[in-house]
């Protein structure tokens, strides 16, 4: 796990260094006339549940679980999906419930036993094959923990095909969960590539927002969660896919056979 500082006192200089360094942008990232969409594609960051594998009813359900109380599915996309665990056990747990660590506690074994319910949004391995031949870097940027996401990549064996993972559990995150752009502003400096290089794959408005605040283009996910719901719409939110199949490669930089490219 990568750790930037040891203590909220500590963590002010390299969290306060991180947002002067882009505070020149606009709330777009807009550095030049078109916004920055013009600009060549270096990195590629997943968002993970919902988005780079499909999950998020999986959740929904342990989450009730736990809680011991149904959150319907409005809440659970428009309210929940995107947040840290904690915030989310904070604000929905009963009266009469344990603290909210220790429903974290009981979540993280509830999980445990679902994991093969969480699979890869179709058309990834391709897609990742493509990236990684175009030379475009890729890591996962997350609300979600580090251990959830790492055994989930290692089940279906795709654990190497990223450089890191920003994780909602990681020290440096802690307070600054989605929508804050600071997860994928942090992505992009461990990267060494600008904001305007980066496009963001990710299904929730706190997601989506996370991103356009960071000034990185967006594509979003459609899924079951979201698919009665009407995305964040954005100059710099690029495509709208169902899966990977259906994601043009031109539109994340890569240039790609015709006989190969997936259909738009």
């Amino acid at each position: 796990m990568s750790i930037l500082v040891t203590n909220s006192a500590a963590r002010r200089v390299p969290l306060l260094t991180l947002y002067a360094a882009f505070a020149i942008r606009t709330v777009r990232g807009a550095a030049s006339e078109d916004g920055g969409r013009a600009r060549p594609v270096r990195a590629v960051l997943f968002d993970f549940d919902g988005s780079l594998v499909q999950s998020e009813e999986t959740h929904r359900l342990s989450f009730s679980s736990v809680l011991g109380r149904e959150l319907d599915h409005d809440t659970w996309y428009t309210k929940c999906v995107g947040r840290g665990p904690l915030a989310i056990l904070q604000e929905y747990r009963q009266a009469d419930a344990p603290p909210a660590e220790e429903l974290a506690r009981l979540l993280r074994e509830d999980a445990v036993g679902r994991y093969d319910q969480v699979l890869p949004t179709n058309g990834h391995s391709q897609l990742l094959d493509d990236l990684d031949e175009a030379g475009i870097a890729m890591a996962i940027v997350s609300s979600g923990s580090r251990v959830y996401i790492n055994r989930v990549l290692e089940r279906h064996g795709i654990a190497g095909r990223f450089k890191f993972i920003v994780a909602g559990d990681d020290p440096e995150v802690e307070g600054h969960h989605k929508p804050d752009p600071l997860p994928y502003l942090l992505a992009a400096k461990r990267l060494g590539v600008d904001p305007s290089q980066c496009i963001a794959v990710e299904d929730s408005p706190a997601g989506i927002t996370s991103a356009l605040r960071a000034g990185m283009r967006v594509v979003t996910v459609r899924n079951p969660a979201n698919r009665d719901h009407v995305l964040l719409q954005d100059e710099l939110v690029v495509a709208h896919i169902d899966d990977f199949h259906g994601l043009s490669r031109t539109v994340i930089g890569c240039i790609v056979d015709a006989d190969t490219a997936p259909a738009a």
